[in-house]
Order: C-alpha cells, then structure tokens, then sequence
C-alpha cells in the first residue's frame, strides 16, 4: 500500500526540521493541512518559516521523495516553535 501523503509529510518533517515534530490531518477533499512544529523556527519571521516549509518540501521533489501532485495537495501549515506549541496546546481551563 502506498505511504499516504500525511505521512510522508510527517515523515519529511521529522527527519528534514531540527527537533521537527508533525500534527497533520488529512481533509475529505485530500489535503494535508495542519501545525509543524521545530525549533529551526526559533528567532523567525512568519515569512522565513514559511520559505524554510517551502525549501523542505522543494528539496523533497528534487530528491524523489515527493511528487509535483503532492505539493498541490498540501494546505495550510501553521508554525510554532516548541515553546509556542506547548502555550498553543496548554488547557487553561
């Protein structure tokens, strides 16, 4: 069976982001969305996280590991650094 797309991202993640962790979830219509979380995001803007998202996922194509349909598959994925992400996933109730 096929590894499906959520996770292969995942995978990709955890192996291509320092300390990189994946929450992804797959939508009925087949996108991948969901929250990436790596300290690589420590100390970076909203756009050069998303550059680095970019250049993680360009260099999973060239490398075969991804493919042109899997790319426009992929939806939104929001950004936390680890600190972030526990505020983020903390109950305050």
């Amino acid at each position: 069976m096929p590894e499906r797309l959520q996770d292969k991202l995942a995978r990709l993640i955890e192996q291509r982001l320092k300390r990189g962790k994946a929450d992804l979830e797959t939508l009925p219509n087949g996108h991948v969305c969901g929250h990436v979380i790596s300290s690589e995001f420590e100390d970076k803007d909203y756009e050069r996280r998303r550059v680095r998202i970019r250049e993680m996922l360009d260099e999973a194509l060239t490398e075969g590991e991804l493919e042109q349909a899997d790319l426009l598959s992929v939806s939104t994925l929001l950004t936390y650094t680890p600190e972030e992400w526990s505020v983020a996933t903390t109950d305050t109730n």
